[in-house]
């Protein structure tokens, strides 16, 4: 069986933002990250930045990196990481596949934060017998009822004098917690409630 294409994945020709395309935006709330030329799609509900990806969709897939803009899309509307369309529900939850991490909960899998969207119920089965991932680590098919949106990672930069320059990558910034006025987010995170363990179908 040929290896899928995921839909979330990058490719090797689209590239992110420069940081020439960065500058400081004085707000009501105070200086914060913002595009040289900005656009009306750049920030979400909750006024954070999200990276821009340049680009084309052809090149060399990059299995290990998601695209911003199309991961966000399947995780603000529940759409299926591999393919895009809705993923599978039943009166148990939402199909979501997830793998313990450092950081996971001691509740794992109840409670975990994830950036990766769910899953119909024929890429689920196809997920698990061709990712190498999947083989290399334990994980576990979860039915989840209340996938509730819980925040934004990615880059977070800091003011300098001669303008923004980047300080830590892959942070997380809750919904629940102050905005992070440097933050250029590049995944959207769910936390996992009402989560029961099952197999794939």
């Amino acid at each position: 069986m040929p290896l899928l294409t995921p839909y979330i994945a990058s490719r090797s020709t689209e590239l992110p933002v420069k940081l020439a395309e960065l500058t400081v935006e004085f707000a009501p709330g105070g200086p914060r990250l913002a595009y040289r030329r900005p656009h009306p799609t750049d920030r979400d509900h909750h006024r954070n930045l999200w990276l821009r990806m340049h680009g084309s969709t052809g090149g060399r897939i990059q299995y290990d990196c998601m695209n911003s803009d199309r991961q966000r899309a399947c995780m603000e509307n529940m759409l299926c990481q591999i393919c895009a369309e809705p993923a599978d529900r039943n009166k148990d939850g939402w199909l979501f596949i997830d793998w313990r991490r450092p950081d996971s909960p001691p509740t794992w899998p109840e409670r975990s934060i994830t950036s990766m969207p769910p899953l119909c119920a024929e890429h689920a089965r196809v997920s698990a017998r061709q990712c190498p991932f999947l083989r290399r680590n334990e994980y576990a098919v979860l039915r989840v009822r209340k996938p509730r949106l819980h925040g934004v990672s990615g880059a977070l930069y800091r003011l300098a004098a001669d303008g923004w320059r980047t300080s830590d990558n892959d942070v997380l910034s809750a919904y629940a917690e102050p905005r992070l006025p440097g933050m250029l987010a590049s995944r959207l995170h769910r936390e996992l409630r009402g989560v029961t363990v099952t197999g794939l179908l």
